[in-house]
Parts: structure tokens; C-alpha cells; sequence
């Protein structure tokens, strides 16, 4: 009798410097690039160099610290933050030599040589540039990474819905949906060009949008340590995104958010607000030329509490009351309340729609 083992073959030594490629594709790649030439561009605001110092410096610490964070990869890990940070760090020490390598050696230009920097006085500068690229890095890192964690905790719910065969066909879109979430970051992507624009026409209103991005990232931060967020949390991130969509739409879009204190501290699903503000602007606000406003409102009503998104715009003509996002997001209820949860969406006339969620009041 012949008895046979495998043995798995240890990985090759070179095996770890290649782990920040792992499921890069030539699109990611190209947003990427496309992303931090955007940042070039701020850069060049304030720049009186030709454009390609900003360029490498941009495509140097940007292109590191995504393939650091890629390697990585925080949304695998029980503490995400810490290691994105520590990721985000290693990429932008790392991009600084590549800047010192290209600039200096490659290039020729004598302030990069390393012999020549405190001659030069750059010390300073270089410890600004790092600062400042791993500060936005971390910004758009960390967007990625809301959006990975999203995307998988809503793969998660519906591969459990699918287990018991309900949601079979919603669980495979949602991991389509975990895919691109890794390359359509458009509001990120419409946001930081928004900015570039503004800063070279109304510097004020930039730094204002800016500080509306920051806010939603801040907003947001609470989502990667815990599964449960509260009703406060998840106005404040919908009240920062507004703020940022406001912006860019102009008098188009106004809205008003009443929520009152007591129901801020009550518990609530993660990005299902969200889904709502998001659904009220695309098809409610953007398709009406004059635009309209957006209503956020709570209320307990004996044992329950219903929070409604309502808006004046275009209204429910385009049938969206079935489509992935709020199959998507009947589903979390169900999987979370069963049948103690609703949702419920109403056109209202002459124009506009309610959306309502209603959950069981939690006194605690």
C-alpha cells in the first residue's frame, strides 16, 4: 500500500514585493493616476516650477501608498485604521525616495541630491510634502476602504438571506457590487476635481468644500470599528455629503435636516440613510432642471421610529421603487429585524416622494 502527502511549496522569497499588485487592473491603475494628477494640479495652483515637479510628486507618494495600502489591504484586518495609517506612512516614505531617486539622480535637478538638501534649505519643504501626501492620501485611502467595507458588509447579509433562498440573485450582485466598488469612487473622484476647479477660481469655496469632505470622511470613521452606528452618526455623514452636493449643484439643491435629540443616539444600520439621500438626489433632484430641496426627519411613534427622506423633485415616474439599491436595502431589514422593520416609498403630489423607514424603538 503506497501512501502519498502533498506538501504545499513555501511561497518564493520575492513573493511579498509584488503583494501590493494583487487584483490591480489596468482601470484601477488608471484611476489611480488619473486621481493623483488631479492633486498635481492643486499643487500647481501654487506651484511656480514647471508642471511635472508637482506630476512626480503626486504620481511618487500617491502611487506608493496605494500600493501599500493594497499590500496591506486594512479591510481584511480586525483594526483597519491602524494598519491603513501605518500603510499610508510606509507609501508615502517609500514615494519621498522615489521623489529623492527621480528628481535627484534621474532627472539631474541639484536641490534633490542628497549631499545638497541642507544647502538648500529643503528639509522643511520635504517634511511639508510628506506631510500633506499622506494626509490626502489617507483621505483617499480611507474612502476606498468605506467603500470596500460597505460593499462586503452588504454581501454579507444577503449571501446569509441567499443560505436560506431568498435573496440568491441579490447576493450575486451584491459581490458585482464589491468589484466596483474598488474602482467607482466617482464622488470622491467629481469631489477632489470640484476642488481643483474652485481652487483656481474661488480659493474660499474650495477650502469650504474641502472642509465639507473632510467632515463626511469624519463622519463616516465610526463605521469601521463596529457594525451598528446611530441615527446622529448617519445624519451627520448624509448632512456632510448634502453639504458637498449642495456645493456643486449651487441653488439647485437646499435641505433641510430635523432630527430630533433624543432619536440621535438610537441605534442604526450603517449606510441605509445614506441609500435614501443618495436615491432623493439622483433621481429626485438631479433629472427636475429647477432642482428642489431634500428633507431628512425623525419621529417615535409609540414603540416605533420612523425616519423619512423626502424631496420635491422629479418624483416616482421612473419606477425606481424596484431597483438593486432598495431591493438591496429591504433586504438588510429583513435579515436584521425580520419582519419588524418597514420600508415603505410614496410618490407625493404634485411632485416628490417619501421614503420611510420605520424600526422598533430601542430604549436602550
Amino acid at each position: 500500500m503506497t501512501t502519498s502527502t502533498t506538501s504545499l511549496a513555501p511561497s518564493p522569497w520575492w513573493a511579498p514585493v509584488f503583494a501590493g499588485l494583487r487584483g490591480v487592473s489596468w482601470r484601477t491603475l488608471g484611476l489611480i493616476v488619473a486621481i493623483n494628477t488631479g492633486v498635481a494640479l492643486i499643487l500647481y495652483t501654487e506651484e511656480t516650477r514647471p508642471f511635472w515637479h508637482p506630476f512626480i510628486t503626486a504620481q511618487s507618494v500617491g502611487l506608493s501608498i496605494a500600493y501599500a495600502v493594497n499590500a496591506a489591504q486594512p479591510w481584511e484586518s480586525a483594526h483597519p485604521l491602524r494598519r491603513l495609517i501605518g500603510a499610508a506612512a510606509s507609501g508615502t516614505a517609500v514615494g519621498m525616495l522615489f521623489l529623492l531617486a527621480i528628481k535627484g539622480y534621474v532627472i539631474g535637478d541639484p536641490e534633490y541630491h542628497l549631499g545638497d538638501l541642507h544647502g538648500h534649505g529643503a528639509p522643511g519643504h520635504f517634511v511639508s510634502t510628506a506631510v500633506s501626501g499622506l494626509v490626502m492620501g489617507l483621505c483617499v485611502s480611507l474612502f476606498f476602504l468605506l467603500k470596500i467595507r460597505d460593499a462586503r458588509a452588504r454581501a454579507e447579509l444577503l449571501r446569509a438571506e441567499a443560505d436560506r433562498n431568498l435573496l440568491s440573485k441579490q447576493a450575486i450582485e451584491a459581490e458585482l457590487k464589491l468589484m466596483q466598488a474598488q474602482v467607482e469612487p466617482h464622488f470622491l473622484f467629481n469631489t477632489l476635481a470640484s476642488v481643483q476647479f474652485l481652487t483656481e477660481t474661488d480659493p474660499p469655496k474650495a477650502g469650504l468644500m474641502l472642509g465639507h469632505l473632510l467632515s463626511y470622511l469624519r463622519a463616516a470613521l465610526p463605521q469601521l470599528r463596529s457594525n451598528s452606528t446611530t441615527l446622529g452618526q448617519e445624519s451627520d455623514l448624509a448632512q456632510a455629503y448634502l453639504s458637498i452636493m449642495r456645493m456643486r449643484m449651487g441653488p439647485r439643491l437646499s435641505f433641510v435636516i430635523d432630527i430630533p435629540t433624543g432619536l440621535r443616539s438610537h441605534r442604526f444600520p450603517p449606510m441605509l440613510l445614506m441609500s435614501l439621500v443618495e436615491n432623493a438626489v439622483k433621481h429626485g433632484i438631479e433629472p427636475q432642471a429647477e432642482g428642489g430641496t431634500i428633507r431628512l426627519e425623525a419621529r417615535r411613534d409609540a414603540g416605533r421610529i420612523a425616519v423619512s427622506v423626502v424631496d420635491n423633485g422629479h418624483g416616482l415616474a421612473d419606477k425606481i421603487g424596484n431597483g438593486v439599491g432598495l431591493t438591496n436595502l429591504r433586504g438588510r431589514l429583513r435579515a436584521l429585524y425580520a419582519d419588524q422593520a418597514r420600508f415603505t416609498l410614496e410618490e407625493i403630489t404634485p411632485h416628490g416622494a417619501r421614503a420611510t423607514v420605520e424600526l422598533p424603538f430601542d430604549a436602550e
